[in-house]
């Protein structure tokens, strides 16, 4: 790499492109300072789970290697590659996406294009997000039937199943928590995804491998978790977005930093100890963080409207008020 640290270039073996996001200590710092962030209105075992979200973030980059079919499956998840106009292949931007994987995979198919080439990074996110709002509404529904039950053995049946769900959502937190922070990575949403490429350079950005080196043992060496407590994000929730358009345009603002990325790498901001290209490696991680932690905050509060079960759907609102018998709903009666 060119001015990016040239001795990690020597000391980092240089892996393809789709090998990896932030690595080990970028995907740490940024579960476990969301987690820290949590507000305190949030359950108190979630916000207890820093150590254990941090550590689970990294698992994504650590399932690689498995063999097929696994790997294909799981390593188009960790970017979406788009144009200098932001657009993919088949012309959707990060604002007009298709409101389906499948109606995406079919829209690209349809021009030609393998989706697994662009990615689908953003559809990884919006699950991740709906899952956990899931997860939220359960353990409501235990917490409530904790609280209205009378008998010691269905009182004993909802604690276990509460702490089993616990268990499940800090684990569904600390993966998914891996691709929010890969997000952040501007590299990770453009073609000029591993130096500028084979593409008009008119400003003269580096065409050299500079993708994992810099996410990866740049990070390692030059930012601190307090470099990215400092540049934390005010607190933010995406409203009444879908979880869709709520991911499009958080990768959007991920990907207008690309442009500076490599301008700071041109002016050689990456050496060791230059000020300007430590901030920015520590916004992006910031960045991640804030949104892991706003997602998080937003998917508790949505939990409230969700129900639990499918036949038929019961209302969380109706197992916290009393409505309803949670055992019954939770344990099952078929």
């Amino acid at each position: 790499m060119r001015r990016l640290l040239p001795a990690l270039l020597a000391a980092v073996v240089i892996l393809p492109t789709k090998a990896l996001a932030w690595g080990d200590a970028g995907h740490r710092m940024i579960g476990q300072i969301a987690i820290e962030a949590l507000p305190g209105e949030l359950p108190a075992f979630l916000r207890a789970s820093s150590a254990d979200v941090a550590e689970l973030a990294r698992e994504p980059d650590r399932w690689r290697g498995a063999g097929q079919p696994h790997d294909e499956m799981r390593d188009p998840q960790h970017y979406f590659y788009l144009d200098d106009e932001g657009r993919t292949p088949g012309g959707f931007d990060l604002h007009h996406l298709p409101a389906t994987r499948g109606a995406y995979i079919a829209a690209l198919s349809k021009v030609g294009v393998d989706p697994d080439s662009v990615g689908y990074l953003p559809y990884v996110i919006a699950d991740g997000y709906q899952q956990l709002v899931k997860g939220f509404a359960f353990w409501r529904a235990d917490a409530a039937g904790e609280r209205f039950a009378t008998d010691a053995k269905k009182r004993a049946w909802l604690t276990a199943d509460r702490q089993r769900r616990e268990r499940q959502i800090v684990q569904d937190i600390g993966l998914w928590a891996h691709y929010v922070g890969d997000a952040t990575q501007p590299m990770h949403v453009s073609v000029h995804h591993d130096g500028w490429g084979d593409y008009p350079n008119p400003d003269g950005f580096t065409t050299q491998k500079v993708h994992v080196p810099w996410e990866g043992a740049y990070v390692a060496a030059e930012v601190r978790e307090g470099d990215m407590r400092a540049a934390l994000p005010a607190a933010g929730a995406c409203g009444r977005a879908t979880p869709l358009a709520c991911a499009g345009a958080y990768l959007e603002q991920s990907r207008a930093q690309l442009r500076p990325f490599y301008a700071l790498e041109k002016a050689g901001a990456f050496k060791s100890g230059e000020a300007k290209g430590r901030a920015f490696a520590a916004g992006r991680l910031a960045a991640a963080a804030g949104a892991l932690r706003d997602l998080i905050s937003q998917a508790w509060l949505e939990s409230t409207k969700a129900a639990v079960n499918n036949y038929p759907p019961v209302p969380v609102a109706d197992l916290e008020a009393g409505r309803a018998d949670a055992y019954d709903v939770l344990h099952g009666l078929d």
